[in-house]
C-alpha cells in the first residue's frame, strides 16, 4: 500500500477510463487490471474503481468463447469460456489461460459481498473450466493427428514426450501446437494444483475443488466447515482422493441446513459430490 504504487496504479487506471472493450491486451494482463480495480477500490473506497473493473472484466468476457466448439480437430479439447490471448488472436494460450485464473482468484478475495452477483457466477465459471480446458494443452493428452506436425520456423518443435503445454488451441479445429509448446506456460501445473487441491491434516483422503475455497474450518475432529465462492444458482465438482496406502473411509457431506448430499460417483479411491457452488456445505468422516 505504498503510497508511490498506488498512485502508479491510480495513473494506469484512469489513463484506461473510457476505452470501453478495447482493453484486452494480453487477456491476462486485463484480468490482473480487473484485480487491480477492485484492490483500489478496497484502498480508497472510491466507486469508479468497482465499476471500472467491471469494465475490464467486460472485455475479457468479450473475447470468451462462450459455446463449445465440434469443428474438425477441436472435437479433442474443450474450449467454452476459453479467452483468446490477444483481442484479435485466432487461438487460446495456456499462459493466458492460467494467470487470468490467478488473477481472478485475488479478484474474488478482494470483492466481498458487494461483487455484482453476475460478475461472481462469471469469473467462477471461468476459473471452473480453466482447470478442466487445461489439460488438453498439454500434447500427449491430444491424439497425433490434432498436433501440427510444423512449428514456427524459430520455435523448435513439439515433442510429445516433454510435458510443456503448446501454446496455442483453435476454437476453429485447427491443428494446435502451430507456434509450439511453451516453456513459461510449465507453470500452469503448479497454479491449478496448488488451488485446487487442499490437504486435511490426519484425513486419509486430499480434497478437490473445482471453485475456490474461501474458508476451511476444522469444526471438530473429522468434521471440516467449507464455504466456496462462486455463482447463486451454480454447482461445484468436489471430490475426496484416497491417499496412497490409506483407506477411503465412510463420508458425510451435508448442507447448513442438514439436507445429506448423495455422491454421483463413487469408488474405493475416489468420491464426487455436487455441492452449491456459493455458501457452505459440512464433510464429516469416521
Amino acid at each position: 500500500d505504498d503510497k508511490r504504487y498506488l498512485d502508479e496504479a491510480r495513473a494506469a487506471i484512469d489513463a484506461a477510463m473510457g476505452l470501453r472493450f478495447n482493453v484486452n491486451y494480453q487477456a491476462n494482463l486485463t484480468a490482473w487490471g480487473a484485480a487491480a480495480c477492485m484492490r483500489l477500490w478496497r484502498i480508497t473506497n472510491d466507486q469508479v474503481y468497482l465499476e471500472q473493473s467491471y469494465v475490464y472484466l467486460g472485455s475479457f468476457f468479450h473475447n470468451c468463447e462462450i459455446w463449445e466448439s465440434e469443428i474438425d480437430l477441436a472435437v479433442h479439447y474443450h474450449n467454452f469460456l476459453g479467452a483468446t490471448c490477444l483481442q484479435d488472436a485466432p487461438y487460446m494460450a495456456i499462459y493466458e489461460c492460467f494467470d487470468s485464473f490467478a488473477a481472478f482468484e485475488r479478484y474474488l478475495a478482494d470483492s466481498g459481498p458487494d461483487l455484482d452477483p453476475a460478475a461472481r457466477m462469471l469469473i467462477a465459471e471461468y476459473c471452473k473450466y480453466a482447470i478442466d480446458r487445461a489439460w488438453f494443452y498439454y500434447p500427449d493428452t491430444l491424439p497425433p493427428e490434432a498436433v501440427s506436425p510444423k512449428q514456427r520456423e524459430s520455435n523448435g518443435h513439439v515433442d510429445r514426450s516433454l510435458s510443456f503445454p503448446l501454446e496455442d488451441l483453435y476454437p476453429d479445429g485447427q491443428p494446435a501446437g502451430q507456434v509450439g509448446q511453451e516453456i513459461y506456460g510449465a507453470g500452469a501445473a503448479f497454479i491449478f494444483a496448488t488451488r485446487a487441491f487442499h490437504n486435511v491434516e490426519g484425513a486419509p483422503f486430499r480434497v478437490y475443488c473445482d471453485h475456490f475455497v474461501r474458508t476451511m474450518e476444522r469444526t471438530a475432529d473429522r468434521t471440516l466447515s467449507v464455504a466456496l465462492d462462486g455463482g447463486e444458482t451454480c454447482t461445484a465438482g468436489l471430490s475426496l482422493v484416497r491417499l496412497a496406502r490409506r483407506k477411503m473411509p465412510k463420508v458425510r457431506v451435508t448442507t447448513v441446513g442438514g439436507d445429506t448430499l448423495r455422491p454421483h460417483h463413487s469408488t474405493a479411491d475416489r468420491i464426487d459430490y455436487r455441492v452449491p457452488a456459493n455458501g457452505r456445505f459440512v464433510l464429516n468422516w469416521e
